[in-house]
């Protein structure tokens, strides 16, 4: 018989996201991400956005140096979610941790710096 242990779901850490200026390389706080070890994704908590909009980053694929990333947004009808749509694309390079995302329309470069110490 197999023993079965209730451990309390870890509570998923707080990156946060930055807005990157291509001119000054400043960044500005934009927000925090939450990962998902269920689905595998980012959930994204970007504050210029209204709380009820849902953003998440996804792995789509990755080549020998790179990782590509789709930024969907999940579409919601009756207060249900009945898909998501892609809103925008990211990468990063497999030697750093940074992701990169291009979210129309905002002009600025999205940031999510992890820590994989």
């Amino acid at each position: 018989m197999l023993e079965q242990k209730n451990e309390p779901m870890q509570k998923s850490e707080r990156l946060y996201l930055f807005w990157l200026c291509s001119q000054t390389g400043r960044k500005h706080p934009a927000g925090v991400a939450f990962f998902n070890n269920e689905q595998g994704d980012y959930r994204l908590k970007i504050d210029i956005m209204p709380d009820e909009k849902t953003l998440f980053l996804k792995v789509v694929s990755s080549s020998a140096d790179t990782t590509y990333y789709r930024i969907e947004a999940a579409v919601k009808k009756a207060g249900r979610v009945v898909h998501r749509a892609e809103i925008g694309s990211g990468y990063a390079k497999k030697e750093d941790s940074t992701v990169y995302m291009d979210i129309g329309p905002f002009s600025r470069m999205l940031v999510l710096e992890q820590d994989r110490s």
